[in-house]
């Protein structure tokens, strides 16, 4: 795979989990309807955050099916193989 290929992946993912962790007034918003919920407000909605993570996800395919796999390569979304905390 070519390296600015690659280094684009990287940098957008890092963007996009950035993205998902930024604390914002959505992200405040949703932990102040879940105290006040009980928590039975995430059965109701998806958070920011698991829409970032389908976007990340969604992402990762894309480029899977555009750049890798027609190299005999794959990019596992980090998530789904424990590589972040």
């Amino acid at each position: 795979v070519e390296r600015h290929y690659f280094e684009e992946t990287v940098k957008t993912l890092n963007n996009y989990y950035a993205e998902a962790e930024k604390i914002g007034g959505t992200s405040y918003f949703e932990g102040c309807l879940a105290c006040v919920t009980a928590y039975v407000i995430f059965i109701c909605m998806e958070t920011r955050y698991e829409k970032v993570l389908k976007k990340i996800s969604k992402y990762i395919q894309e480029q899977n099916e555009k750049i890798y796999a027609p190299r005999g390569l794959l990019v596992t979304d980090p998530i789904e193989r424990g590589l972040r905390v």
